[in-house]
């Protein structure tokens, strides 16, 4: 069985790691600061940050995330972001 590991240590391995190494959901979710439900129902909408499925496992690249984030437009207010949909 997997241990969870805190958030700050799976923020710090994302940060020190090379831009072609590979994450999982709970990376993800941890950088995002949400749940690992709100990583797959992304996933599920095709809204998310772009994964590789390798078999069973769901993968994330590092510079796929960081390009995601950058793309993420910021508002000042619920109605603005509502609007840049």
């Amino acid at each position: 069985m997997k241990t969870k590991l805190p958030r700050l240590t799976l923020i710090q391995e994302y940060e020190q790691a090379p831009d072609w190494m590979m994450f999982a959901q709970d990376t993800v979710a941890a950088i995002r600061s949400c749940s690992i439900a709100t990583i797959e129902r992304d996933r599920w909408m095709g809204i998310g940050v772009p994964f590789i499925k390798m078999g069973h496992l769901v993968r994330y690249r590092k510079a796929e995330i960081r390009a995601w984030l950058e793309k993420q437009v910021a508002v000042q207010s619920t109605a603005q972001a509502l609007r840049s949909r």
